[in-house]
């Protein structure tokens, strides 16, 4: 590597190291995060929320979904790893406190009261179906 490109390869990371400084970010995977275009933090409903996807679904104790009562809090790094692998396009996972409302049955972010839901949200059809087929019905983990 000769000393131009070093110099050009320090500059470029230095900017990078700026850029993300400036934003609050460690590394680039949290700026996009934090600065997703697709999502709203500032909504009330999760339609609003997740207005750039199309495909939302909120895991629930009712859907048998073995993150809740097998491994607690702690099978929602195991449910976003498999995403992370498995899905083509993107997809994002939140915890949020909603309630839902009976008469609509749209779900309505209430820091207040309500129960807290994980809501996994994505691009594309089809690694929403893949993860239905492989989440919704079984009560156990493979890892």
């Amino acid at each position: 590597m000769g000393i131009i490109a070093k110099i050009k390869h320090r500059y470029l990371n230095w900017k990078e190291k700026r850029f993300l400084k400036k934003h609050g970010c460690e590394n680039r995977a949290q700026y996009e995060r934090r600065y997703d275009p697709d999502y709203n933090i500032r909504a009330s409903r999760i339609k609003e929320y997740y207005h750039g996807y199309p495909y939302v679904h909120c895991v629930t104790d009712r859907d048998h979904t073995a993150y809740f009562w097998d491994l607690g809090w702690d099978g929602q790094h195991v449910i976003h790893k498999w995403c992370k692998e498995n899905c083509k396009d993107k997809f994002r996972m939140d915890f949020l406190r909603v309630l839902k409302d009976r008469y609509t049955s749209e779900w309505h972010i209430n820091e207040l009261g309500g129960g807290d839901y994980i809501f996994i949200a994505f691009k594309d059809d089809r690694d929403m179906m893949w993860f239905k087929l492989r989440w919704e019905g079984s009560r156990e983990i493979y890892f």
